[in-house]
């Protein structure tokens, strides 16, 4: 009998089935598999199988979407109950930057996207610091795949907690102006430009807009508190108001709100240049204006540097501003012309007339009521002319505010002045629509007339201001337009031939001679009370033309002494309050005038007005007519040397030789 004792073992095993535990002592511990003879150590049961390829997770960016939706799941409960660890961890993460180190690479970010989505409920105002790393993350320069999928997250969490919505149009707004760079993307991203960043921005926020129409409540406020500031560079104003106008092209419903917004900043930085200039010479003026010229609008670039700034005086300084705002005003007006030339080259008659209904309305609301917009107003005058119904609805709506009693006299004054100076400059308006024009100007200033003469005791600018208003309108219209006034057998415009060697009167349409004459010599006596320049030409011309002959009402005039009204009820202030104009600060003998404002004076600004080729009647004189104004100017000065009296008769001839009407003072 073999003894068990006998038997060969390793130190320190115990048998199976012999009586000992198979529990392992301390003592045993120690022992080395190498220890054992390879027949006694007990063979593995698990086995590995050659033809399964096994993949070892080499770091934290290859977890699994099932593994990282239970992650964000649990920290958004743990957060609930008090444990921010893990809903700290997920924060921090959305909010690194590609570039750094430790960024996460896009498929796994992608991969905490999908997993916020589907838990978009759970990120209630609880969670509001993650929801604003959401928001803030660098998202715009990663790869397709993952935009569109941030895209839906910002609308499942919208749609659920629209409390953040604000949130989410300012991000996307300040892309306007401030847009991230292209180069805030990981490495597993492809490279991707400017242009398609910025359409990405539109994507994202046509996509929320698509979604709820209620969207774009909260964003009409964002887009005008947005808005650049006026000292901001021109290349930040160009991009903002290109981005806005694109989207009032897939929100109609903000599209009335952008383009009066577009037009209330424009006439605000176009008003601040008219008061800048008014302590310029001229000459400084018009190198301001060839200095204005500048490169392409994706290649204007931000303003100088500071140092180059610092080393300037005041003085130079304040031109060097002065020129940027020019260059602003201008670069924004191309932007604009571009804009509603698409629109009306479209041939869509809809959106032609919506447009240009919403040009009436900003020309109403927000271009009249500013005295000194000097180019905004171009852009009714342009497009005004693209068709003959669009320039009768033009001149239609300023008639109607020219004689709406229901407005402020000075707004009627501005609503004359215009219609005027647009019959009087538009190219494209024809000989019909200026008779019909002149036909109810010279009604209404009859009508006005038979009214006032009865109570006036004296020219009264204060009182009258609308009659006078009218009666400059049509001295300037007959300048520019007497050609088309004139009647002739076969109704066409007379050539300078027939001018200059008719040995008849002419005749003019309908009775305006006769209304002309009854009203310049009435008691109301407008020559008196119209602006100088405008009267000297009218003069002029008219006894050239055999139309009206005044000079001695002129030399009367000038010993007409005007006196200040008491104002009241009807005057020419009356509904404006304090309102500061340049018609109201005017000092001495100027303060009782009329101020020589015709609003479409030739545009300066040299980049925009490309535009507007084609669309000016030039000032020609009459043929003739300048020799004879030199003569007479030439016994007039040797008269004005013997008498000593050349300061007065000196400022009636300040526009001799061509005449461009409004071209004064108050047209710079």
């Amino acid at each position: 009998m073999v003894s068990l004792a006998s038997t060969e073992r390793a130190n320190g095993v115990i048998a199976s089935g012999v009586g000992g535990s198979l529990k392992r002592k301390h003592s045993d511990s120690h022992l080395n598999a190498d220890d054992f003879p390879s027949a006694q150590i007990k063979r593995r049961r698990v086995t590995f199988d050659p033809e399964v390829d096994v993949h070892i997770l080499p770091d934290v960016n290859e977890k699994s979407l099932e593994l990282v939706g239970e992650e964000v799941r649990r920290a958004l409960e743990r957060h609930e109950e008090g444990d921010n660890a893990d809903y700290d961890q997920i924060r921090q993460l959305l909010g690194l930057k590609p570039t750094s180190a430790d960024a996460p690479l896009t498929s796994l970010l992608q991969k905490y996207v999908i997993a916020l989505t589907n838990h978009a409920p759970l990120l209630d105002r609880k969670c509001t610091s993650l929801v604003h790393a959401i928001i803030d993350s660098s998202w715009i320069a990663r790869n397709e795949q993952f935009v569109r999928c941030y895209r839906h997250l910002l609308w499942s969490l919208l749609s659920v907690h629209p409390g953040y919505t604000s949130s989410v149009l300012h991000m996307l707004v300040n892309m306007f102006v401030d847009l991230p760079s292209p180069l805030l993307r990981q490495q597993d991203d492809p490279a991707i430009d400017r242009t398609r960043l910025q359409a990405r921005v539109h994507e994202c926020l046509k996509y929320l807009l698509r979604q709820s129409a209620m969207t774009s409540t909260f964003l009409a406020p964002i887009l005008s508190s947005t808005f650049p500031f006026p000292t901001d560079t021109t290349k930040a104003h160009v991009q903002y108001i290109r981005n806005i106008l694109k989207v009032s092209e897939y929100c109609p419903e903000l599209r009335g709100e952008v383009l009066s917004l577009v037009m209330d900043k424009l006439v605000k930085v176009d008003v601040q240049i008219q008061d800048d200039m008014e302590e310029l010479e001229d000459d400084v003026e018009d190198q301001l204006v060839e200095d204005g010229i500048h490169k392409e609008d994706d290649d204007i670039s931000d303003d100088e540097s500071a140092s180059s700034e610092e080393s300037m005086d005041e003085e130079e300084r304040r031109l060097k501003q002065l020129k940027e705002s020019v260059t602003k005003l201008d670069s924004i007006m191309d932007l604009l012309f571009s804009h509603y030339s698409s629109i009306f080259a479209s041939g869509d008659l809809f959106d032609i007339d919506e447009t240009f209904e919403s040009l009436l309305s900003q020309f109403a609301s927000i271009i009249l009521p500013t005295y000194r917009s000097r180019h905004t107003q171009f852009l009714l005058f342009h497009f005004s002319q693209t068709s003959p119904d669009l320039t009768e609805r033009f001149a239609g709506a300023c008639s109607h505010l020219a004689f709406d009693q229901r407005r402020p006299h000075i707004f009627r004054v501005a609503a004359a002045a215009y219609l005027a100076s647009f019959i009087a400059r538009g190219a494209h308006v024809s000989g019909a629509i200026v008779r019909d024009i002149f036909d109810l100007l010279c009604h209404h200033l009859e009508a006005l007339r038979i009214s006032h003469e009865p109570n006036c005791k004296s020219p009264d600018l204060r009182r009258y201001s609308t009659y006078y208003a009218i009666s400059q309108a049509l001295l300037y219209t007959f300048c520019f337009r007497w050609r088309d006034l004139i009647l002739t057998p076969d109704d066409i415009t007379p050539t300078d031939e027939q001018l200059m060697y008719a040995d008849t009167d002419f005749r003019w349409h309908n009775s305006v001679q006769d209304i002309l004459r009854r009203n310049i010599f009435s008691k109301l006596n407008p020559l008196k009370i119209c602006a100088p320049t405008i009267v000297t030409q009218f003069a002029r011309m008219a006894h050239h033309l055999r139309f009206l002959y005044v000079f001695p009402l002129l030399e009367t005039n000038k010993r007409i002494k005007l006196t200040r009204s008491l104002g009241g009820a009807g005057s020419y202030m009356d509904g404006v309050g304090v309102r500061e104009t340049a018609l109201t600060v005017k000092r001495g003998d100027e303060a009782f005038l009329l101020d020589a404002y015709f609003p479409f004076d030739p545009y300066v600004l040299p980049r925009s007005r490309r535009w507007l080729e084609g669309d000016y009647v030039e000032w020609k004189g009459i043929p003739g007519m300048e020799r004879a104004a030199r003569e007479d100017d030439d016994e007039e000065d040797d008269e004005d040397d013997e008498a000593d009296s050349s300061s007065e008769h000196g400022a009636g001839n300040e526009d001799d030789g061509d005449f461009e009407g409004p071209d004064t003072e108050d047209s710079a």
